[in-house]
């Protein structure tokens, strides 16, 4: 025999194609996975046109057995109706609260900001003098420290 010959039942080996999957490393198996699934997908979304063509002709069957062999079209009527009446009830009733605010409120500005409070409002609060707030409102960076209680006790 010659050295260029292969035994019977043996394949030539190729170190860059692994054909053990135990062997494969764990990044390999998963770029496979991924590979793998996303041509699946692909094939999926090719037959999507022709799954798309039968869907529609079951379905017109189905909805022209039901519809007009067994006239399922006059309990939709029915149901049809009573769908108009509630959404005339639903939005009546919006329609009705929508008017009510618009008489109650017209002319009426609620949107007032509130006044801003004045040294003496916020010394009352704090418990400091009101000159002590005037000067720290004039200040640029304050620094207020507080005391276990959480009152102030005093500022830098």
């Amino acid at each position: 025999m010659s050295s260029l010959s292969v035994e019977l039942g043996q394949r030539p080996t190729n170190p860059l194609i692994i054909e053990r999957p135990d062997l494969q490393s764990g990044n390999q198996r998963a770029v496979f996975g991924v590979l793998t699934a996303l041509f699946w997908l692909l094939w999926v979304v090719l037959w999507l046109p022709l799954i798309t063509v039968f869907g529609w002709v079951f379905f017109g069957y189905q909805f022209k057995f039901h519809m007009i062999d067994m006239e399922g079209y006059a309990g939709f009527l029915g149901v049809l109706g009573m769908y108009a009446v509630v959404i005339l009830l639903l939005g009546g009733g919006l329609m009705a609260w929508a008017k009510y605010n618009h008489l109650r409120f017209r002319g009426v500005d609620r949107r007032k900001g509130f006044a801003a409070p004045t040294p003496a409002d916020l010394a009352a609060i704090h418990g400091r003098l009101p000159e002590e707030v005037t000067q720290w409102q004039q200040m640029n960076i304050v620094t207020v420290h507080h005391d276990d209680e959480g009152r102030i006790a005093r500022v830098e």
